[in-house]
């Protein structure tokens, strides 16, 4: 549990609270249980943290001490959570909280309105315009960030799993109880691998067999009966595919060894996301967002028809 531990407060350290990555790795290895951390107190971080030796190893700022107590104080840290569920909900809070300022960042610059789709489209008006291009910008933003997120989902929910070396391009690692690797390249859905890159990851997949190790397709949501293009060229092109792919709940439960670790995942998730929205939604985020910069359209360009036109004889 320790080196799960440790990777899960190292994150927190650095994700949520601020700390730099080597600061964050090397405080985290101070605890052996989560209670230590949450039983941390304003002297002791003011004295530093000694080593073993007793050689003061690591020193706070006033800044740095504040943030770690509000944050023990916060309740996101939960002895209620197991290390793998608290790690999922760290992960999830740092995932919708980049895309919510990723959101309030936006601006008409940033968003930069394509002047062939706005008249493609027929879209006649600044709220029309300014709609879609911030709703296109964040989806984009949001579906790019979904393959790394799902991969720190999958990677903390076991000990035994973890990032692969280098620029192998696999995903994730599992190594199982007698010492076996497996390699799996992860997908976010059931329908985002085409017909080449499905041949590219069989050849992957042989290479790893021929190695003496085993190797998957994973994907993160799904059943195999479902009827996308991805599954289907998946049984088309690969005669064993059921047995080098792992689709949906199957993925999980291999990786975390535990059938009912997927029961709690979603509402640990919305719990989580609901730590950094309150009770509101990245939907109304973007909402918010799109009348902001509505308003910044029409102070520069104009309303109506007029303003539309203004913008496109502006940048083209």
């Amino acid at each position: 549990m320790s080196e799960q531990l440790h990777e899960l407060l190292a994150f927190v350290l650095e994700k949520e609270i601020g700390l730099p990555a080597s600061k964050s790795r090397s405080f985290a290895s101070h605890f052996a249980e989560l209670e230590e951390f949450f039983n941390l107190e304003a002297a002791t971080l003011t004295n530093g943290i000694s080593s073993i030796s007793g050689k003061r190893a690591l020193r706070f700022t006033p800044d740095e001490i504040e943030r770690i107590l509000a944050f023990i104080s916060s309740g996101q840290l939960s002895l209620q959570l197991t290390i793998a569920e608290n790690f999922l909900a760290s992960i999830c809070r740092d995932f919708t909280g980049r895309q919510l300022v990723m959101v309030e960042n936006l601006t008409l610059g940033k968003i930069h309105p394509n002047p062939f789709l706005i008249r493609a489209l027929n879209l006649d008006t600044p709220e029309e315009v300014v709609r879609l291009n911030v709703y296109m910008t964040a989806t984009r933003s949001i579906v790019t960030s979904m393959g790394f997120f799902i991969q720190k989902l999958l990677i903390s929910c076991s000990e035994s799993a973890e990032s692969p070396p280098g620029k192998s391009g696999w995903d994730a690692i599992k190594t199982t109880s007698d010492g076996e690797k497996c390699w799996i390249q992860v997908k976010s859905g059931p329908n985002d691998m085409d017909k080449d890159q499905i041949v590219y990851w069989a050849a992957k997949i042989e290479e790893k067999i021929q190695e003496g190790d085993r190797a998957y397709i994973g994907i993160a949501y799904g059943k195999r009966t479902n009827k996308t293009v991805t599954l289907g060229l998946l049984k088309q092109i690969l005669p064993n595919s059921e047995m080098i792919t792992l689709i949906g709940r199957e993925l999980w439960d291999f990786v975390s060894e535990d059938t009912r670790y997927t029961v709690n995942l979603f509402e640990v998730l919305r719990q989580s996301a609901s730590q950094v929205l309150a009770q509101s939604s990245i939907d109304e985020a973007i909402e918010r967002c799109s009348d902001r910069i509505i308003a910044e359209f029409i102070g520069k360009y104009g309303e109506g028809s007029q303003g539309v036109f203004n913008y496109i004889a502006d940048i083209f």
